[in-house]
């Protein structure tokens, strides 16, 4: 049989046979068209989860552990007609094809679910805190211009938080691949937390805690006040925000309850009455209890009522952890910065189906802001928000400074397939780079563009040649492979979809004549 795409040459057995093998053909036609179509289907619905079943459906778990469910994620089980221990036998389909949705856990350790893979292995002959980030360079780094600030945001903090999650994940914060990535990863995390925090000097937001207090019961209590109310210069509030509101009810999702979020009502929270000392003080008016609030704290803006379960969950394995005392992200060290870490790995929006540090493994920092701050800040434009527009420029000067600190590069926009649906860029940040030079803003992103050639993390690395910015994605390229503890792997990988997608096509084209 001859076929040409695009004419069509006769065949005498094609084109003159009997009506018994017409119907033969017709037949054949159908039952191949329908196979293509399932296995469309099949390997679609694969990409739109990755291509990773969960563990416990990917070799099984361990002798001792049982395959349970992260219902903060998913509306899931560990029993029951659809629940994730039916995963641990090889199920590939609901709850058991979302990697995150079923976990093997081990009875009386801490239920914390693991974070997506990222194919990298780990480096297990390095420590970010010996080997990297010494106390010199965050010091470096990390300057508060708050008391507050300098309390909080400490190098034993950030080396406790990364130790502790660590231990309870397979999939390691600044333990991945090279040395090169490691120091990658430090510098857009922390270029992010410098950002999020107005250079590590703010513990709490500042406009849902004007001058905090702290009662004869030990607790802090913070004075709201609406955004528009308020002076970032001067600290203050001009109206109290009980004037036009009987309670205060902000960061309270309703439709995150029960397992995915922590108790918060329609009817908000009374304002208090702060037990201070009988002395010349005017009483404390328009103030609430700061554990009653949900607002961002933390190195990463943790904030909502889901935002904070989701941080019990991931630090403490128990979700009411700072549910009932959302503070400790303002007042210890360690749980500040595991906070950031585990929104670092771990959030995932739905329609990127990756995570800011799956991102940074390919040395791309556009897609950590896209996927940590979505269309706010990318596209990056004025058009959008000038306040968000703003703090892309300010991630560009951070990341260009705390990277020169770390003796590193990482590239704007850097994705090896841009039809992956892990590509993820942030338009606009190129212009920003380049004009933020010109006109004096980032002065770090001038000496960055040159190729830092230290063998070793150093506060003044060694300059080469500068290379060009299309050169830069080649310096560090993401590894190839890919593995969990029990041997995981991606159902499809991109090159096995692409056939699939191309040979779909072939084969309906041949079909349809």
């Amino acid at each position: 049989m001859l076929h040409y795409i695009g004419r069509r040459r006769l065949s005498p057995q094609r084109d003159f046979a009997p009506s018994n093998t017409l119907h033969h053909n017709q037949t054949m036609k159908f039952y191949t068209g329908t196979f293509l179509l399932l296995l469309s289907i099949s390997a679609t619905a694969n990409a739109q989860t990755g291509g990773a079943l969960s563990e416990c459906a990917n070799g099984g778990c361990r002798l001792g552990e049982y395959c349970v469910g992260n219902s903060f994620l998913k509306d899931v089980d560990d029993t029951g007609e659809y629940g994730c221990a039916k995963c641990n036998g090889n199920r590939d389909w609901w709850p058991c094809n979302f990697e995150t949705t079923c976990f093997c856990h081990a009875e009386g350790a801490p239920r914390i679910p693991p974070a997506p893979r990222s194919g990298v292995n780990v480096n297990t002959a390095l420590d970010a805190c010996r080997d990297v980030l010494t106390e010199d360079i965050f010091n470096n780094i990390v300057q508060p211009n708050s008391e507050e600030g300098k309390q909080l945001f400490t190098y034993a903090g950030l080396c406790d938080a990364i130790a502790n999650y660590n231990q309870y994940h397979d999939e390691k914060f600044a333990q991945m691949g090279t040395i090169s990535q490691v120091r990658q990863e430090l510098s857009a995390f922390l270029s992010h937390a410098s950002v999020e925090t107005d250079g590590f000097s703010v513990t709490r937001e500042e406009h849902h805690c004007v001058n905090p207090i702290t009662g004869l019961d030990g607790n802090v209590y913070c004075m709201p006040c609406k955004e528009q109310f308020y002076s970032k210069e001067t600290k203050t509030c001009t109206q109290s925000y009980f004037v036009n509101e009987q309670t205060y009810n902000d960061y309270c999702d309703l439709s995150r309850q029960n397992n995915q979020g922590c108790s918060c009502t329609v009817a908000g929270v009374s304002m208090a009455n702060v037990p201070l000392q009988n002395d010349a003080r005017a009483p404390a008016i328009g103030y609430v209890r700061a554990d009653d609030m949900f607002f961002r704290r933390g190195s990463f803006d943790t904030s909502f009522n889901y935002g904070y379960m989701g941080a019990g969950i991931a630090i403490k394995g128990d979700a009411q952890y700072f549910c009932e005392q959302p503070d400790l992200l303002a007042t210890n060290p360690q749980y500040a910065w595991q906070s950031g870490i585990y929104k670092w790995m771990e959030y995932q929006p739905y329609e990127f189906a990756s995570t800011a540090h799956k991102q940074v493994l390919k040395g791309n920092f556009g897609g950590t802001i896209n996927i940590l701050n979505g269309p706010l800040e990318c596209p990056s434009s004025m058009n959008i928000s000038e306040k968000h527009f703003q703090m892309v420029r300010d991630r560009v000067r951070e990341v260009c400074r705390v990277g020169s600190s770390l003796g590193v590069m990482l590239e704007l926009n850097s994705c090896e397939n841009p039809y992956e649906r892990d590509c993820q860029t942030c338009d606009g940040i190129e212009e920003i780079y380049y004009s933020c030079q010109q006109d004096g803003s980032c002065p770090d992103c001038i000496g960055w563009g040159e190729n830092l050639a230290s063998t070793a993390p150093t506060i003044t690395p060694a300059i080469i040649k500068p290379p060009t910015f299309e050169e830069w994605g080649k310096y560090w390229g993401p590894s190839s492979q890919t593995g969990t503890r029990n041997g995981a792997t991606s159902s499809y990988s991109s090159p096995v979809w692409y056939t699939m997608t191309s040979l779909v096509v072939v084969m309906s084209a041949y079909l349809m004549e």
